[in-house]
């Protein structure tokens, strides 16, 4: 945990202002790798609960962005002149950002670019404690979940079946099943150079494979104006379709395409009163990025909304006896023996209350602009249920409804029919959680399927936390220090963070428009499509509602090469290898390939800051 904090952290932030990424998973699976091959090296062996370890922390701490990323975010929004152009009854945006999101503009702390100043500490000091607070909600929903939905009612979490390959791969070293390890490896090492190192290394006019996919709107533009067309071509973005059923990415693909190509298309020529900003901003010549910025914030952002409040109304109401009969279970948590090790449902549940209550009350008090009730309604009683919700869809389909910021969206969607006229809440909200709870509960699975004591992943939860925090303020601090952000040193965020800033300020002043009308078309028709495909699973015809839902709002980039992906495990690879081999190896390849990729993520990376290492020095 101490390697991934000193090395994969200050990595991952330096990518994040730089390029846009991290090195997540990259981390996770290279770790392991290398301290399995030390132990072989000394005459030992890891454990499987070592390796568990290293794996459920790694990638945890290298995909993490410390809150402090938003702090510099808050210093440049209050020191740009976009802060100006926008004013709230008169008065420019910069003027109206509490001290604790950032110092005022007439700060020196700008100027030295530095967070350890005393200016800084009422927003560190507030952030830290809603960060806290969501961490505690977190960990306790975590818990509960996984022990319904693992001990209780065991749902199967294909996604768990990835990560369980390799850590048993690694472990046995089983010759045949290393020799599939390998092969996929070597793949994805090819692969991964000819995606993400010859760019890194001879720059992005060498690239050999267009990332993060192929856009042929260029080419679909003049029959198709305003679709989504293209190739994703980062395979971590599709290859979890091996693991899933062609029935649920079948749907996936049609509702991606019925939204993103023909819903953008027919906007624009068709019911261009539907959206008419949408219709009006778009122009031949807009790559994929753009389309998918303005059809998201112009044309789908209501839409989307009631889609999510549709979905988990409609999986609520079917999914309400299972649900009910689990929750009863929860009173046995505690007489457990042998069991997880977690506290008692009573504990977890005072400990949630407590957190999201706290939450809800430190930012009414904050912000006492804001209808009293959003904080409690939102933070305490949506969390749950999202939580619940994400959790099971993630166990049966390895797909979510939504994570932070779908449910940011539902914050700002309850404000904008509120009567609040303000700047903060449009930018910060209450602890909202749940959005991380099914990746939780998938950890935990893997935890079960590596005998690893659940309570251990939950104990490591925390100290990567606390590592995250303590050294991601250094390393924030140190790159701040190094050169302005944005900057040419950190040239992603000189690209999005304006976007940011203007996407803020229009919500504030209200120029973006949310239509409750569409808000009920995207409820009514999540309910519909719902409960027609729930009554043709009835009868036998295996159609996932979820997947359409879902595949709605993901685009046809990825939900097309993950259909194909699953038609490739099912069909092909099933025939050529047998249907019950490949069901044993394909997490094994799955693993193979990704580790493959993040062997050659990592050389690239190690190349490419040794490389930049002294270039902004005068010397």
């Amino acid at each position: 945990m101490i390697l991934a904090a000193l090395i994969f952290l200050p990595a991952t932030i330096y990518l994040t202002f730089s390029m846009g990424t991290e090195v997540g998973s990259a981390s996770m699976y290279i770790t392991a790798i290398l301290f399995t091959a030390l132990a072989r090296i000394y005459g030992g062996r890891l454990s499987k609960q070592e390796l568990y370890i290293i794996y459920a922390t790694v990638g945890a701490i290298a995909t993490s962005v410390p809150f402090y990323y938003w702090l510099v975010f808050r210093s440049f929004f209050v020191t740009n002149p976009l802060s100006l152009e926008f004013k709230l009854f008169g008065t420019p945006l910069r003027e109206l950002v509490p001290v604790w999101l950032s110092p005022p503009v007439s700060s020196p702390v700008h100027q030295l670019r530095t967070l350890m100043h005393p200016d800084w500490l009422p927003a560190l000091v507030i952030q830290l404690t809603f960060g806290i607070l969501g961490m505690i909600a977190e960990i306790s929903l975590g818990m509960l979940f996984s022990y319904l939905y693992i001990e209780e009612e065991p749902l199967p979490f294909p996604i768990a079946e990835v990560g369980t390959a390799m850590i048993n791969t690694l472990h046995e070293a089983e010759p045949n099943s290393l020799l599939y390890f390998l092969l996929s490896l070597i793949a994805g090492a090819i692969y991964g150079s000819l995606l993400h190192v010859v760019p890194m290394l001879l720059g992005a006019e060498a690239r050999l494979i267009p990332s993060p996919w192929v856009d042929l709107t260029q080419y679909t533009q003049y029959w198709l104006p305003g679709a989504v067309i293209g190739i994703s071509t980062d395979p971590l973005a599709f290859i979890f379709g091996m693991v899933l059923p062609p029935s649920l990415t079948v749907m996936m693909m049609i509702g991606s395409y019925a939204t993103w190509v023909f819903g953008n298309t027919l906007t624009i020529k068709v019911f261009r009163d539907f959206a008419p900003q949408w219709a009006e901003e778009y122009s031949p010549g807009m790559n994929i990025f753009l389309i998918q910025q303005r059809a998201e914030l112009r044309l789908w952002l209501s839409f989307f909304i009631g889609l999510s409040f549709g979905l988990a109304l409609y999986l609520f109401i079917t999914t309400a006896s299972k649900s009910i009969k689990a929750l009863k279970a929860l009173t046995k948590l505690s007489k457990l023996k042998g069991g997880p090790g977690f506290p008692s449902a009573k504990v977890l549940i005072l400990l949630y209350l407590a957190s999201t209550s706290a939450s809800a009350a430190l930012y009414y008090i904050l912000v006492p602009e804001i209808p009293f009730w959003m904080p409690i309604v939102l933070s305490i009683g949506l969390g749950f249920v999202i939580a619940s919700i994400n959790a099971r869809t993630y166990g049966e389909t390895a797909v979510v409804i939504g994570d932070y910021f779908m449910m940011f969206r539902m914050w700002r969607t309850c404000l904008y029919f509120s009567n609040y006229q303000g700047y903060t809440g449009w930018v910060h909200a209450p602890a909202l959680s749940g959005g991380s709870t099914p990746y939780i509960v998938n950890t935990t699975k893997i935890a079960y399927n590596t005998q690893t004591k659940p309570i251990d992943y939950y104990k490591s939860i925390i100290i990567t936390n606390l590592l995250v925090l303590t050294f991601g303020f250094i390393f924030v601090d140190f790159f701040w220090r190094i050169a302005p952000i944005p900057s040419s040193v950190f040239p992603y965020v000189m690209g999005v963070w304006p976007s940011y800033a203007v996407t803020d300020s229009l919500y504030t002043v209200r120029q973006i428009v949310i239509r409750a009308d569409q808000i009920l078309m995207g409820i009514g028709f999540a309910l519909v499509s719902g409960f027609i495909l729930y009554g043709l699973n009835r009868v036998g015809i295996p159609l996932s509602p979820v997947g359409l839902i879902v595949g709605m709002q993901q685009l046809p980039t990825s939900a097309t090469m993950t259909f194909i992906m699953s038609i490739v495990s099912k069909y092909v690879m099933s025939r050529a290898l047998g249907a019950e081999r490949w069901r044993a190896i394909r997490g094994i390849v799955i693993a193979g390939f990704i580790a493959g990729i993040s062997i050659a993520v990592i050389l690239g990376l190690t190349i490419t800051l040794i490389s930049r290492s002294s270039w902004i020095w005068p010397w």
